[in-house]
């Protein structure tokens, strides 16, 4: 017997249970699989489109695609798809439309993405000036008019307890088990042996086995029919993949993604410059040194302190998860630990500082043990 997941509730013992174990997953799988397909293979292929051609210059064919794509989405039984589609759309729509000289076009657009998904920053590298200026007024705007949506140095983030709070289990399907499952963020909670088991899971059949074991290794209660480990895996990487996506990166295999998929919510979030004394490099440029000055054969020796670089030349910024007990995993021994972020220019965006006491946490967070400990 199975719950509504495809988790196995009863024990299959034997060869022949373990055969027939496989068959029923590939075949639920293969069934979801295509029904996606019949469903939403259009709007992805779209979507595909539409960001290959921005990609290529092609911003007018892009908008054509978009639109397309908008008129689709509309069919009957296409709601959610679109509603997870609607950030990504209306993204795409600003970026073409800057691209072309129409900013007070594309900027409404930027703020319908800015709201539904609290990203504040664009890789410079990825898009054209014109559509990073639009960004940056849309973001503006998006703040005058909403003073919480995009915090300044030194104020609260938006609570993600709050925000993860209201993200319903509805927003999160069931991963679709085919090649793909083990290399997106599923892969931060694998063990070693597991991933060397994944590889060499060649076909359907051996994944959804594989799949069907992973779950049930980790479920805290197999008493019952639901995993509840699962399902709130699931609905970690759905709210990291709408919140923290950065261009074409999937938003739960980003750095933060990775913390709140194996860790959860944080109990707050700090977000502020980074000062001169964060940077080594800039430290050691600021420092004073000593310069000696020879004349007519007698040294001098004088004391300089360069002009230290300010704020906006650093281009820094240091975002904090704090995480305190009642928010760590049970597996975690810390009463208290912190995750910080850092983002600035040749460095990155939003890079985990991995400190022994971080990696321990995520490794403790990660394993099985953990989980079917209940997580908390």
């Amino acid at each position: 017997m199975y719950d509504r997941r495809g988790s196995p509730v009863a024990d299959v013992r034997g060869s022949w249970g373990r055969i027939l174990l496989a068959l029923a997953l590939a075949l639920g799988a293969a069934v979801a699989l295509l029904a996606q397909t019949a469903e939403e293979a259009v709007l992805i292929e779209l979507f595909a489109k539409a960001k290959a051609q921005f990609r290529g210059a092609g911003y007018d064919s892009s908008l054509a695609t978009l639109q397309k794509l908008d008129d689709a989405s509309r069919a009957p039984g296409l709601e959610t798809a679109r509603e997870r589609l609607a950030p990504g759309l209306a993204f795409y729509r600003g970026a073409n439309l800057a691209a072309l000289g129409k900013k007070s076009e594309a900027k409404p657009q930027f703020e319908i993405y800015i709201a539904a998904t609290h990203v504040s920053r664009l890789d410079p590298s990825m898009y054209p000036k014109a559509v990073l200026d639009a960004f940056e007024e849309a973001k503006s705007e998006s703040a005058r008019s909403d003073p919480g949506a995009n915090p300044g140095p030194g104020d609260a983030h938006p609570g993600l307890v709050d925000a993860y709070a209201k993200f319903g289990t509805s927003a999160a399907p069931p991963l679709a088990i085919d090649a793909s499952w083990g290399e997106g963020a599923i892969r931060f909670l694998m063990t070693p042996s597991e991933r060397e088991q994944w590889r060499l899971a060649a076909d359907d059949a051996s994944r959804a086995e594989f799949v069907a074991a992973f779950w049930q290794r980790r479920d805290p209660t197999p008493e019952t029919p639901e995993n509840e480990y699962r399902i709130e895996v699931e609905r970690r990487i759905a709210f990291a993949d709408a919140r923290f996506a950065r261009g074409e990166k999937r938003g739960s295999e980003t750095d933060r993604g990775l913390v709140f998929v194996v860790m959860g919510p944080p109990s707050t979030v700090s977000d502020t410059l980074l000062r001169i004394e964060d940077d080594p490099i800039q430290a050691a440029r600021s420092a004073p040194r000593t310069v000696v000055q020879s004349t007519g054969g007698r040294g001098s020796v004088m004391t300089v302190t360069p002009q230290p670089m300010s704020a906006d030349k650093i281009q820094g910024r240091r975002e904090t998860w704090h995480y305190r007990r009642d928010r760590l995993p049970a597996a975690v021994p810390y009463q208290k630990i912190d995750f910080e972020f850092l983002t600035k220019e040749g460095y990155g965006l939003e890079v985990l500082q991995r400190e022994p006491n971080v990696l321990t946490a995520l490794d403790l967070a990660a394993r099985p043990s953990a989980a079917a400990a209940g997580g908390r």
